[in-house]
């Protein structure tokens, strides 16, 4: 055993000492002593930093990008799988306030693996060295050690909550025209390091980056790049190569498409196949068979099935009788995952297969989705897999030759001779509906004869609606009270009711509260005073708040009062006039507002908005209508949006549009004293 080590060690120690005398420069040494002896070599490391030029030091802005926090002048990541090797260099110069925020450097182990566990013993972070170096030259070297930073987060359909284990470290009197420099490496312990991404495009402006790869001795692989005109991957012996210069921000604009299928990058896999419609063919079918061997509609299936359905005569009716079943079962992606020795000690069986998952009345998303296609085939109907990717995260691409890239398992099942779409492994999503996320889609399906590319449906504005009524009496200097009842429907609900599964009774009326609070003047109150069908997926969500607080803003003997309370708060939703990428909204949907205004007694309406109607034709549609009596005004919008994708070329019709009905939004009743001689308004009693 300690001969072996030693070997191990050996190799580890001469294949850095090999590299380092190919790149002849001192950090490599430094590596080779840190690995040998265990500890990071400031001094050595600090030699190789680079001597900023006076252009650098001199920089204050980057031409075409004003107010740009910061900039990197050079990247360099250099991977060694053989040898289970990762070396990090970056140089980042500070141009406004904002910018300090990147003196506080997270080290990427934690892009391998969030594990605590993991990190400690498979992944070492070693050679660390850092400096600031101000405008006038002056360097002021990092002399402290990382520390472990842990964060927890909320992850929908992903365990419920994630515990993150991140190094980090803070760069020393970092200031406006600072460059902060800084080296570390990786070092996977007794292991090779996996195969890199090479993400290429940042939120910030770079100069230049350099990328290595070094896989071994292994010859099946591919790549996937996304790259600017002009720069490649180049191969020399074993050795991938990237250099690119002058690479622009990501773009941030509201309502982009998911920036992981459109920003730079090269995406590396271990593959043996070349072919994209070779390698689909190929790993589709045995994808399929491996499913369908987990299904098995045996005996006991058919039986747990007919029990289920038991008094039913439709296949809709069999079929959402299987979904409600799929409901009832612990989904552990929002709650927790369980050790195979949990389930030993409570006696529940090993999944081997599909019935497993309905005996032990748990399972994960993909395991559910598996047993609702095969209750499904029980009860005499063709059901079929589909493997889609999260499309706020990124798209399909069938370029890279990766399943990686796919993020769920959803059902496709044939219901009185039509197809249908199902998504029972998302919590409480509503029978015959997919979650957003995976609707739109390119994704791989299950066919009787193997796997195939296919789309999957969107939803109509219609299955998406919130509904907001708001009745409201107001005191004679805007003093507020009344009600405000929310209707969530489609995916709206959808995001409640998982919101729900994360936390408490607590936390989520805490969350409901904030989420009002944000779109009502800041001097309203709000707070729950009911949830109804929380857990009924079949049903709209129903949250009643109670409300108290001001409204309007008092100016001498008048009282000026927002026309539509919801969106007083709002932002304009496209302030810029340019678009680079295509507007790319989640969902259609149907927005209705309905506020009743009860007035005092010493107030009558002065002036109220006209009614509107605003349309981008075949995309969204707006209207407004006011009414008022002598004692209430009451005001009616809705806002449908039809389409999910705006291209560029049409952003200024879209932007014009939200432009004249936000403009609407904003508008004002005004409220005056009722005039002497002139009989006064009926009180909210009279109204009731």
């Amino acid at each position: 055993m300690q001969q072996r080590r030693f070997q191990s060690k050996m190799k580890v120690f001469l294949g850095f000492m090999q590299w380092g005398m190919r790149r002849r420069d001192a950090v490599c040494f430094g590596l080779v002593w840190a690995v040998m002896l265990g500890s990071a070599t400031h001094a050595l490391a600090s030699d190789t930093f680079t001597a900023p030029t006076a252009e650098e030091l001199a920089m204050t802005s980057v031409p075409g990008y004003a107010g740009a926090p910061a900039v990197i002048l050079f990247r360099e990541r250099i991977t060694d799988s053989e040898i289970g090797f990762v070396h990090v260099h970056e140089r980042i110069k500070i141009l406004t306030e904002e910018g300090k925020k990147y003196a506080d450097v997270e080290l990427q182990s934690s892009d391998f693996s969030p594990n605590a566990a993991y990190l400690a013993t498979s992944i070492t972070v070693d050679d660390l060295s850092a400096r600031t170096v101000h405008s006038d030259g002056t360097v002021i070297p990092f002399t402290g050690k990382p520390f472990v930073k842990v964060t927890e987060k909320n992850v929908v359909g992903n365990a419920g909550r994630e515990q993150i284990m991140s190094n980090v470290f803070t760069l020393p009197a970092a200031e406006i025209g600072s460059i902060i420099e800084y080296s570390y490496s990786l070092h996977f312990n007794e292991m090779e390091a996996p195969a890199p991404d090479w993400y290429v495009q940042d939120d910030l402006f770079v100069k230049s980056e350099h990328f290595q790869w070094n896989p071994g001795a292994s010859t099946e692989i591919n790549w996937y790049p996304i790259l600017p005109a002009g720069a490649q991957v180049t191969r020399k012996g074993r050795k991938f190569d990237l250099v690119v210069k002058d690479i622009p921000p990501r773009p941030q604009e509201e309502y982009m498409p998911p920036i992981a299928s459109f920003s730079y990058r090269v995406l590396f896999y271990y593959t043996s196949v070349t072919s994209s419609e070779e390698y689909w063919k190929v790993t589709g079918k045995n994808w399929s068979k491996s499913k369908n061997d987990f299904i098995d509609v045996n005996s006991a299936l058919k039986k747990e099935t007919q029990d289920a359905i038991a008094g039913m005569t439709t296949e809709d009716a069999k079929l959402r009788k299987i979904y409600a079943v799929m409901m009832t079962l612990e989904n552990t992606n929002y709650t927790r995952e369980y050790q195979r020795r949990e389930d030993k000690a409570a006696g529940l069986k090993k999944l081997k297969r599909a019935e497993a998952v309905l005996e032990n009345k748990r399972g994960n998303s993909t395991e559910i989705t598996d047993l609702f296609v095969g209750m499904a085939r029980a009860a005499g109907m063709k059901a079929y897999l589909m493997l889609v990717p999260d499309r706020s995260e990124q798209l399909f691409s069938p370029g890279w030759l990766s399943y990686e890239q796919f993020d769920a398992l959803i059902a496709i099942v044939t219901v009185d001779g039509k197809e249908q779409f199902f998504d029972p492994g998302k919590r409480y999503c509503p029978y015959g509906h997919l979650a957003w996320q995976h609707t739109l889609l390119t994704g791989l399906r299950q066919t009787d004869s193997g796997a195939e590319f296919a789309q999957t449906p969107g939803e109509k504005f219609a299955a998406n609606r919130l509904i907001r009524t708001a009745s409201l009496d107001v005191g004679d200097h805007g003093e507020l009270s009344g009600k405000i009842e929310i209707t969530y429907e489609g995916s709206r609900a959808l995001e409640w009711r998982e919101t729900a599964l994360l936390g408490d009774e607590e936390s989520l009326h805490h969350d409901l509260e904030t989420s009002l609070q944000e779109s009502l003047p800041k001097s309203i109150e709000v707070k729950v005073s009911g949830i109804k069908n929380l857990e009924d997926y079949e049903n709209p969500l129903l949250v009643s708040y109670d409300v108290t607080g001001t409204l309007g803003e008092a100016t001498g003997k008048r009282l000026v009062i927002p026309v539509d309370i919801f969106k007083a708060s709002a932002a304009a939703t496209f302030p810029e006039t340019k678009r680079e990428l295509a507007v790319y909204f989640h969902y259609p949907e149907w927005v209705q507002d309905g506020v009743k205004i009860v007035l005092p007694k010493g107030l009558m309406v002065e002036a109220a908005p006209t009614d509107a109607d605003f349309e981008v034709k075949g995309v969204a549609k707006y209207v407004m209508k006011v009414a008022q009596t002598p004692t209430s005004i009451a005001v009616r919008r809705d806002y449908l949006l039809g389409q999910v994708i705006v291209p560029p070329d049409h952003y200024a019709e879209l932007r014009g549009f939200y432009s004249q009905f936000e403009a609407k939004d904003h508008e004002s009743v005004v409220l005056k004293v009722v005039p002497a001689g002139v009989a006064p308004a009926q009180g909210p009693s009279g109204n009731q």
